[in-house]
């Protein structure tokens, strides 16, 4: 399968950090936070999963907030000695905490908690787009060593692109462009907030060839059920497009939009006013709230 994939000790005093994907100097505090597992749901009315953070996620950003802003937090990676829990130490008084856990090449800024920001990964940087969870509430310390444990939710809409026959060998690469959602996380509401141009690229080896393939996207949705519009390319070594489609749906956090078909060829026609078993449009995932399948 091809896929998009998707807290810390201690971080001092806000300083200018070149890297924001390095933790500051790490010391120790009097307040311990622990993330125990990624939680994911659509409504009250499907089953609630769990899975260990390391599962979900390969880095994680804690950060703390007061009267606007940040003052202390904490970048960890995968493989660090303390990923999941993050040490720090406060003054007494009352906090905004954020969690953030996603997959991405680097950290986004968190400065802002109303402007979590991931950008397209190109030859000059960018974090990516990837499966993402996050905490964000109120942080109350007092004299007393506190010790919490937080359950991160998913922040992101997917999109599974699918198709039913078979990868020509001169196909190299697929390229997305998607436009509706956002790459931009406001955590104090759960939504996006911005109106980007996400490109996403999947480069294709010689084991892909005369197989189905299958391509999965993220999205922040800015609002349940707004339309995002995907223009998808399968591209010849030289960035040729060779077989174009254009697809839009809407989408919804923690919700999986999933999108089968004939990509490369005619293949067989599909009635949308008679869905079949494989084709219907909606089915509860383990994993995410739900499926809605369309067919192209």
């Amino acid at each position: 399968m091809l896929a998009g994939v998707c807290l810390l000790m201690l971080s001092s005093c806000e300083k200018a950090i070149l890297d924001p994907s390095e933790s500051p100097s790490k010391v120790n505090g009097n307040v311990v936070l622990t993330v125990a597992d990624v939680e994911s749901f659509a409504n009250e009315n499907l089953t609630r999963g769990k899975v260990p953070v390391e599962k979900a996620c390969t880095r994680l950003c804690f950060a703390v907030y007061q009267d606007g802003q940040r003052v202390k937090y904490d970048n960890q990676k995968l493989g660090d000695s303390d990923f999941g829990t993050a040490v720090m130490s406060l003054e007494e008084g009352h906090y905004e905490l954020l969690i953030l856990g996603h997959s991405g090449e680097a950290n986004p800024s968190t400065t802002k908690p109303t402007q979590i920001k991931f950008t397209n990964v190109t030859a000059s940087g960018g974090t990516g787009f990837t499966d993402t969870f996050y905490y964000y509430g109120d942080l109350e310390v007092s004299g007393n060593m506190k010790e919490q444990q937080y359950v991160l939710d998913r922040a992101t809409a997917m999109l599974r692109f699918m198709t039913k026959d078979k990868k020509p060998s001169n196909v190299k690469r697929f390229y997305f462009l998607y436009t509706g959602g956002s790459g931009q996380l406001d955590v104090t509401t759960g939504l996006g907030n911005a109106n980007s141009q996400q490109k996403v690229y999947f480069d294709l080896d010689s084991s892909t060839d005369g197989q189905p393939l299958e391509f999965e996207l993220y999205t922040f949705p800015h609002a349940n059920g707004q339309n995002v519009t995907f223009k998808i390319e399968a591209q010849d070594e030289n960035g040729t497009a060779l077989y174009t489609k254009e697809l839009k749906a809407p989408m919804e956090c923690n919700i999986i939009t999933q999108f089968s078909g004939y990509f490369f060829t005619e293949g067989e026609p599909d009635n949308p006013d008679e869905p079949t078993d494989e084709d219907a449009l909606i089915m509860v995932d383990t994993t995410w709230g739900g499926v809605n399948e369309y067919s192209y």
